[in-house]
């Protein structure tokens, strides 16, 4: 029988509002101790006091690096439910973070994270939760440096929300892409739901190498969280389509052990967190080169053509009345036709 992990409990004198907000504070204190720094630098005051480079950042930043921020968040039903672990729910939100500080060739630094819960969220599981989010900040050198707690008007509520920053010497971005560019992802993708959703692995040394090659190989990048038939569209310049080669859509094995429409899987079913990268159409040979000299064992797949016009008529054919993840419309889609 598959184990659950229901973040809430019935019994009053085990939830966290048998705890109060104080003492769930020192409890979150004491789970951050090996990666919270002292105050001011983290938690102790009303606000982080954060140099302008952590002083044990790891990776070697040359010149003027720019700083990153990003935030996401976990809420449960959304984003994880009963079936995930609280320490895997607690690495989904580092983790998911991390991912858009790599898709940008970027190195997470510091972070502030904000809870808000309802008050029968199990004092276990939150802890629970907070070792998840501990082991994963180790993980990525990624040093906590306070955040806050608010309680939810109604029960059964439990939200998490992450903010990260992160330092890039050459951030790669979404727009650039140009007619005749290549699209090209790596791993696979689909099937998600089985577990990569909240077991993977950012690409932040791939994201790094994007970053550093001969300025206008890569044009643009993102990680695919959405759907590739959404996040593709957001590396498109105005006035083309992506001419794609559908048997070279690296599909997932969880993918395949779903069944169904497996091109639509890999288009739709999202939170694959890979990189799209749009490479200049006269640097394939140079940038496919470059990759196996460096990651011999990712898989990267050159799956699309920039063309000029918007129809996709191919697209639209194979894909007829799907749809990728989106916030606040309906994203159902029938995977068995």
């Amino acid at each position: 029988m598959e184990k659950k992990y229901f973040p809430f409990t019935e019994d009053v004198t085990t939830g966290i509002a048998a705890l109060g907000e104080i003492k769930i504070i020192e409890r979150i204190r004491a789970a951050f101790d090996k990666i919270s720094p002292p105050a001011p630098r983290g938690i102790g005051d009303d606000c982080a006091v954060l140099p302008a480079l952590p002083e044990s950042f790891p990776a070697k930043i040359a010149g003027t690096p720019k700083r990153l921020v990003t935030t996401d968040s976990v809420i449960f039903s959304k984003h994880f439910d009963e079936s995930v672990s609280p320490e895997d729910t607690g690495k989904k939100l580092i983790r998911r973070n991390v991912s858009d500080i790599a898709a940008m060739g970027g190195v997470p630094a510091d972070a502030v994270l904000a809870l808000v819960m309802s008050g029968d969220v199990s004092a276990a599981w939150l802890e629970r939760f907070l070792r998840g989010v501990a082991e994963a900040c180790a993980e990525y050198h990624v040093e906590l440096s306070g955040g806050d707690v608010a309680s939810a008007p109604a029960a059964q509520f439990f939200s998490a929300t992450l903010a990260l920053t992160g330092f890039s010497e050459n951030p790669l971005l979404r727009t650039g892409a140009r007619e005749g560019d290549f699209l090209y992802v790596t791993g696979t993708l689909g099937g998600s739901i089985l577990k990569k959703h909240f077991d993977f692995c950012p690409r932040i040394a791939e994201g790094r190498f994007l970053a550093a090659l001969t300025e206008g190989t890569v044009r643009a990048c993102i990680d695919v969280t959405d759907g590739l038939l959404k996040d593709h569209a957001t590396l498109l310049p105005a006035g083309t389509h992506a001419e794609f080669d559908f048997d070279a859509i690296p599909v997932s094995d969880d993918a395949r052990t779903l069944g169904g429409n497996l091109i639509r899987r890999a288009f739709c079913d999202g939170e694959d967190y890979e990189l799209l990268i749009a490479v200049a159409g006269t640097q394939t040979d140079f940038f496919e080169k470059s990759w196996r000299e460096n990651f011999p064992k990712t898989r990267i797949s050159r799956i699309a053509k920039i063309v000029s016009g918007t129809e996709n008529p191919e697209l639209s054919r194979r894909l007829a009345d799907a749809r990728a993840y989106e916030h606040f419309v309906s994203t159902k889609v029938n995977l068995d036709a």
